[in-house]
């Protein structure tokens, strides 16, 4: 713990390891040390670190990372935890007045137990960098979130969330209902987020595990978002909402018992227009699996309109979707697969059994062009494969 660049949070900084001392003014204290030294690493050893409320030294958003960056946090058996009064996050990076990536960046976060407060009812992103490029987490438990989210990625470049788990979201605001565990989002200038990895992560409770919910900017997508790997349950809204996303893959995930399974949308608030110069394209939706979907509503919800949706518009119709290999077993939308203004969409080798609904579509192409369904395998649908273009060699019992 004395290498050049270590710094230990009790021994350097006198961090309480048994929750009874703030230990947010220490944090501050302890990043700001390590950042402006030119970077390194905080190791906050096991115990418990009470988060409490804001003081002279920590930012009423909680603490701030310098611009300098350049930090890494191991706190493998560590729980660090926010008081129940304490309005604070924990970590957040200040590129919100920023241009581009130039926010605190080259940021690790590993290991530790990161608790929102249990009966804190306060909003809360546990974290937040803006602007910024090369943010890591990893093996983390992010638990008792109210409203917000876990990690949220603000216009970043090469961010990546790792076998983590995520659990105990509080909608304490009803409208709350849709907050992902990983917002992807535009920073405050429109930059954009790109290549964002969601790999091995779960999530049980949330609005999603990942997704994007704003959209301010038109004619700007994020890019490159690749979501494989991971386990969602009990999701209150979608699994996965890839909105205005491109260049994506969501692949090789387990979805059960959430309200819905996976929708890819241009939103449709930013009144985008067929000239500009990027729209929503190459999408891969392929190997997930997702059981027992909109079985139970959530509270103010119906079913959604498809267990994976796939939504373009009029006058900005997404291009080149694949879906393939996807097993869908007991879905209770209106349709398990649907596609709506997509240019040559290819939905193929698909298996989409048991319609809870009783009519529900298995397969549907809607205001579509160049559509293609081959080598599906639907069971028990109160209709087939309706609209496609090219409708061959499925395999079909419907009831």
């Amino acid at each position: 713990m004395t290498d050049t660049g270590k710094w230990n949070f009790v021994d350097h900084f006198g961090a309480d390891p048994k929750g009874l001392v703030d230990a947010a003014p220490l944090l501050q204290n302890a990043v700001t040390t390590i950042c402006d030294a030119g970077g390194g690493t905080l190791v906050i050893p096991p115990g418990r670190y009470r988060m409490h409320s804001p003081s002279s030294a920590v930012s009423g958003t909680g603490v701030l990372v310098p611009d300098s960056g350049n930090l890494t946090v191991v706190a493998h058996g560590a729980h660090i935890f926010r008081s129940d009064t304490s309005a604070i996050d924990t970590l957040w990076g200040g590129g919100f007045s920023h241009n581009g990536y130039n926010g605190a960046s080259n940021i690790s976060i590993r290991g530790g137990r990161w608790d929102g407060g249990a009966n804190n009812p306060l909003h809360l992103d546990m974290f937040a960098f803006c602007s910024a490029e090369n943010i890591l987490y990893e093996d983390l438990v992010v638990e008792n979130i109210p409203d917000w989210h876990a990690i949220e990625f603000h216009g970043i470049r090469n961010g990546t969330a790792r076998n983590c788990t995520f659990r105990g979201f509080k909608a304490t605001t009803p409208t709350r209902f849709f907050s992902e565990a990983i917002e992807i989002q535009e920073a405050p200038d429109g930059t954009h987020s790109t290549n964002i990895v969601v790999d091995g992560c779960s999530a049980d409770g949330f609005g999603a595990l990942v997704g994007t919910h704003t959209a301010t900017f038109p004619g700007r997508f994020h890019d490159g978002i690749r979501v494989v790997n991971n386990r969602i349950t009990n999701a209150k809204n979608y699994a996965v909402r890839a909105q205005n996303w491109r260049h994506a893959v969501i692949a090789n995930n387990i979805m059960a018992d959430c309200n819905s399974g996976i929708q890819v949308q241009v939103d449709p608030s930013a009144q985008y227009q067929s000239w500009f110069w990027s729209q929503t394209e190459n999408i891969i939706v392929s190997h997930n699996v997702l059981t027992h979907m909109g079985l139970t509503n959530q509270p103010g919800q119906g079913p959604r309109y498809a267990t994976i949706g796939v939504y373009g518009m009029s006058d900005t119709p997404m291009e080149n979707v694949v879906v393939t290999g996807n097993i869908i077993r007991d879905w209770a939308s209106s349709n398990g697969i649907a596609l709506q203004y997509v240019h040559e969409g290819v939905v193929t080798g698909n298996v989409v059994k048991y319609s809870q609904g009783g009519d529900g579509t298995a397969i549907l192409f809607s205001s579509c062009s160049g559509g293609t369904a081959t080598g599906n395998n639907i069971r028990y649908a109160g209709s087939g494969v309706v609209g496609a273009e090219v409708s061959a060699g499925n395999r079909i019992s419907l009831r």
